[in-house]
């Protein structure tokens, strides 16, 4: 009989109450420098009693590990307060997986991928054109009021758009593409100011800092052919991940919020902590900018999923048709009621009966979990698990700080990074080995499983 890959802790810092999912090669010192991090990151009780708030319960994923400046891998329910410093600026970074229909993996390993790819992505052709409308619309309401607007007029790659499949495709999202709010922040008054005018958008369709990535891959193992039909994906089919986020806009009212909530706070309190009650405008503005930059990865996404279908189609000569399987942000709050969620990388992770008319109501929520570079990926289904605030992990967790994974050099050869520099062209004279897979990012991770969702397929095994 195997060994768990996981086991059950129950921890007590800063008069909280932590339960956890531990990896079982975890290194303790790993695990005890991490629950510090968040024992400094979590308002003392004594702080959220005077903002009338408390922590309803507070729970880490395996792959927790330290952040700035709170952990990533946290779930948290707080009553009657928001915390934005657990969010942070990387708002509602997530993951989007897209098959590719009638496409193999040995056609991915032509070069002239990489150049289009390049092209799309690092030398201004992406061609994402919107209006004034466009963009007010992707703010307030999300997918479903970009695709509204587009219905009346698009130009350039989105002239390209499948409206009807889009529409359709908008019930395979977490909270169908469109996180409410009662405005757009003034802050993005001028970028959201509505006009009819197409100009080419600057930020959305980017893929953004950090471990952010796109990738192509193909399945190589499906565990579960019910979820797989579901998904839409067999073994051999070629997938696309995206990782992205809010870019500009989160990182705005991640900042804004926090300078807003120290000028605010009167002396003694956790400024840290936005209360329902006691501060209603500060707490009301911080959630409708967080949704509009939620709103903003979600489109973020889109597009560059877009891009990169645009990309596979020019390197193959023809049109491919896609379609999506899940997108859902991991590092964002969800409010019911008086109870905000907080997921500080961490995947939403329901399970069976509770995602009304969506394709996996009956199956469990999908958890996309990359592997490391070089790794393989896993698409996973939630368990639902109350315990654990029905949440799971959100990446394979951190070996080496990123400092130290810049100093390796052993990438595994059966991927092939594009990035701005093209490394065959005459200045660089540096060839290299072409596998049918592709990644647009540079990050070292060490997988990690939970016994919170249960794995489906596994892509990306090496070609020999």
């Amino acid at each position: 009989m195997n060994a768990p890959s996981s086991i059950c802790r129950t921890s007590n810092i800063a008069g909280h109450v932590i339960r956890s999912v531990v990896a079982h090669d975890e290194p303790e010192p790993s695990f005890l420098h991490s629950l510090a991090d968040l024992a400094r990151a979590l308002p003392s009780p004594e702080a959220l009693t005077r903002k009338r708030a408390s922590l309803r319960a507070v729970v880490t994923t395996p792959d927790f590990h330290p952040g700035k400046p709170v952990p990533v891998g946290v779930v948290a329910d707080l009553e009657g307060a928001v915390l934005p410093h657990m969010i942070g600026s990387d708002i509602g970074c997530g993951m989007r997986m897209v098959v590719l229909e009638d496409v193999t993996a040995d056609q991915l390993s032509t070069p002239l991928l990489d150049h289009h790819l390049r092209h799309l992505f690092f030398q201004g052709g992406r061609d994402i054109a919107l209006t004034g409308s466009d963009r007010h619309a992707i703010l307030r309401e999300g997918l479903p009021g970009l695709l509204d607007n587009l219905q009346r007029a698009s130009t350039g790659l989105l002239s390209k758009l499948d409206l009807s499949r889009a529409w359709v495709d908008l019930e395979r999202h977490s909270d169908n593409g469109v996180f409410s709010c009662e405005d757009i922040d003034p802050d993005f008054a001028d970028y959201a100011q509505i006009d009819d005018d197409h100009r080419r958008d600057a930020i959305l369709g980017t893929i953004g800092g950090g471990n952010h990535f796109v990738e192509l891959g193909y399945v190589d193992h499906v565990a579960d052919g019910a979820f797989a039909r579901a998904a839409g994906l067999k073994s051999g089919s070629v997938v696309l991940v995206v990782h992205s986020g809010s870019l500009d806009f989160g990182q705005r009212v991640g900042t804004a919020t926090k300078e807003r909530a120290r000028i605010a706070s009167r002396s003694g309190e956790d400024w840290r902590v936005l209360s329902m009650e006691m501060q209603p405008h500060l707490y009301r503005r911080y959630l409708d900018g967080h949704a509009n930059a939620v709103n903003a990865a979600f489109a973020n996404r889109f597009f560059i999923e877009l891009a990169a279908v645009e990309a596979v189609a020019r390197a193959l000569g023809r049109e491919v048709d896609h379609r999506l399987v899940y997108d859902a942000p991991h590092n964002t709050v969800w409010q019911n009621g008086n109870i905000v969620r907080h997921r500080k990388g961490a995947c939403p992770a329901r399970g069976v009966g509770v995602m009304a008319s969506s394709p996996y109501e009956w199956l469990g929520e999908p958890v996309i979990l990359p592997g490391s570079m070089g790794d393989g990926a896993w698409l996973l289904a939630g368990c639902g698990s109350s315990s654990f605030l029905e949440s799971a992990a959100h990446g394979a967790g951190r070996k080496l700080s990123r400092q130290e994974a810049r100093s390796k050099t052993n990438i595994d050869g059966g991927l092939r990074v594009v990035g701005p520099v093209d490394p065959e062209a005459r200045l660089c004279g540096a060839g290299r080995t072409l596998w049918p897979r592709s990644r647009l990012a540079s990050r070292k991770k060490r997988r990690r499983h939970t016994n919170q969702s249960t794995a489906l397929w596994r892509r990306w095994s090496k070609r020999t």
